[in-house]
């Protein structure tokens, strides 16, 4: 029986291990760190050469490849900063001229980074896509993820929407942080510029705290497998963490490494997962054995842990844990609790800031037909326009959920009445008439409040200047002015935009309320 296999018998959810390697598979053109640092270099010196240099004397006195690497990182944000502080190279981040980033003293050369990676775009080959597409339906058989990559290509493409996201190594152990359904960026985050960890001082800080992801990991290790992805063997780094992990393992823990800490290698034009027996030593001088896969076939690695099948999910036992956490906390500040019904998919929705709760968990259509869809918040409806995600009876929306609408209201309502018998002259019937164009949505007058925002010839555009955008309401006045200029698609990611970077605000400014009822009735009645 393979490694793999002695997981999906266990059906334990794993822990994925993630480094440059996967990323560099699945986005186009993605660097090398060495592609990267001289790629880097060159944007303030064109002459090789002078980099050559630099590598040539590191050599010359001993220096290994990772300390090599990080000296440049120190080298190049040096030379990087000193050019971009003469006005010599500019960074596309800002106001190009006086950014306002610059003053909260942010390393340009981070900054360059940051917006480098953010920039990455998915690799478009067949194979690779039938592969991401298989790695995609893994989302609810992976515990947790560990990552040394600064992209976003794990929270945007493979677990989008239902992963927290942890960037600096305090956050580890916050209390936001559950154990599960999570991603922990341990080298930064294109998100968090600052954090990125590039330069000599920033991995003799990263070391100096290593303790902290160690104990996520033990913490992690006792519930699940670690699977490693994307690293060589020769990555000091990452080599240095698992020696002082396995340091800390019990002799129990030790003797039973192999089913449960596994290395998934790239090997070229390799169709099958051999499996190849290696040792690693501890800091204690005990050899370790576990198990390396070489394959360049990643699908069967996904079609293997697919066969996984958790009793709930890791966002639910997340949002669970959190809800626990939050009735035990107030129970010792008050002795009286608020019952109330939660479906088990909107955990994450309950308002945990007023009363002490006493939660039943269930699920979803247990709950509303017993209840009615009369419970349902406006954010539910608004993330269903726009992930599709909630499967909300169509019929049962209009009976119950829409049936006294207020002309007045901004909810998103064609995708739920385009297949219904609506009642002549009935509420829902007069909103939908009032509401049945782009035009009755942003009128004139209210598209007079953003005459002076700028026109954008595309997504990409529009895109930098959302994430520079200085609040949610400016965020969705540009989309509305670009609507004209967006597909269907473009709006759809746009408003998932406002979602993720505003989840506090996004159902109550009218004008992001506004942006996806122009997504529902373009994808529901206009396109129809």
């Amino acid at each position: 029986m393979g490694v793999l296999e002695e997981i999906v018998e266990s059906n334990r959810l794993p822990v994925l291990f993630i480094g440059a390697g996967f990323s560099k598979r699945y986005l186009y053109r993605y660097p090398s760190w060495m592609e990267l640092l001289e790629l880097s270099f060159a944007k303030f010196e064109p002459d090789v050469f002078q980099l050559q240099k630099h590598i040539d004397g590191c050599k010359r006195k001993g220096m290994s490849e990772f300390e090599i690497n990080a000296y440049l990182g120190t080298v190049i944000e040096d030379g990087f900063n000193q050019a971009f502080f003469d006005r010599k190279i500019s960074i596309n981040v800002g106001n190009k001229k006086n950014p306002s980033w610059v003053k909260r003293r942010i390393s340009p050369y981070k900054m360059f980074l940051a917006d480098f990676f953010r920039r990455q775009k998915l690799n478009r080959s067949p194979e690779l896509s039938e592969e991401l597409d298989k790695l995609k339906k893994l989302k609810s058989k992976i515990a947790a993820v560990i990552t040394t990559n600064y992209d976003s290509f794990l929270e945007n493409q493979v677990f989008t929407n239902d992963y927290n996201v942890f960037v600096r190594q305090h956050e580890l152990f916050s209390p936001d942080s559950y154990g599960i359904a999570e991603i922990y960026k341990i080298h930064g985050s294109v998100t968090d510029a600052e954090s990125i960890v590039i330069t000599e001082q920033d991995y003799k800080n990263f070391k100096e705290s290593r303790k902290l992801i160690i104990a996520k990991m033990l913490t992690l290790f006792s519930e699940s497998p670690i699977i490693f992805m994307g690293y060589s063997f020769r990555d000091e780094n990452i080599k240095e963490i698992i020696e002082d992990f396995l340091s800390c393992l019990s002799d129990e823990q030790l003797s039973n490494i192999r089913k449960h800490f596994i290395f998934i290698s790239y090997k070229k034009d390799e169709q099958n997962l051999v499996e190849i027996e290696r040792t690693i030593t501890t800091k204690n001088n005990i050899e370790i054995p576990f198990v390396e896969i070489q394959t360049d076939n990643y699908g069967l690695v996904y079609d293997q842990l697919a066969r996984i099948t958790p009793g709930i999910s890791p966002l639910r036992v997340r949002e669970t844990r959190r809800l626990v956490k939050t009735i035990v906390d107030q129970k010792m500040t008050s002795a009286e609790a608020q019952s109330i019904i939660v479906g088990i998919d909107d955990l994450s929705k309950v308002d945990l800031t007023s009363k002490p709760l006493a939660i039943a968990i269930g699920y979803k259509d247990n709950i509303l037909n017993k209840y009615g869809y009369g419970l349902l918040e406006d954010n539910q409806i608004f993330e269903d326009i726009i992930f599709d995600n909630k499967k909300f009876d169509c019929e049962a929306m209009c009976s119950e959920r829409y049936k006294n609408i207020a002309i007045t209201r901004l909810l998103p309502v064609f995708k739920y009445v385009k297949n219904q018998h609506i009642i002549e002259d009935s509420k829902l019937d007069n909103y939908v008439k009032t509401h049945d164009s782009l035009d009755k949505i942003v009128s004139r007058k209210i598209a007079e409040t953003f005459k002076n925002f700028p026109e954008y010839d595309s997504y990409e555009q529009l895109y930098r200047n959302m994430i520079n955008a200085e609040n949610c309401r400016k965020t969705a006045m540009s989309i509305l002015k670009n609507m004209d200029n967006l597909t269907i698609d473009e709006l759809r990611e746009a408003c998932k935009y406002l979602f993720e970077k505003y989840p506090n605000e996004f159902a109550t400014e009218t004008n992001a309320k506004r942006c996806i009822l122009c997504l529902d009735i373009r994808e529901n009645y206009l396109k129809k």
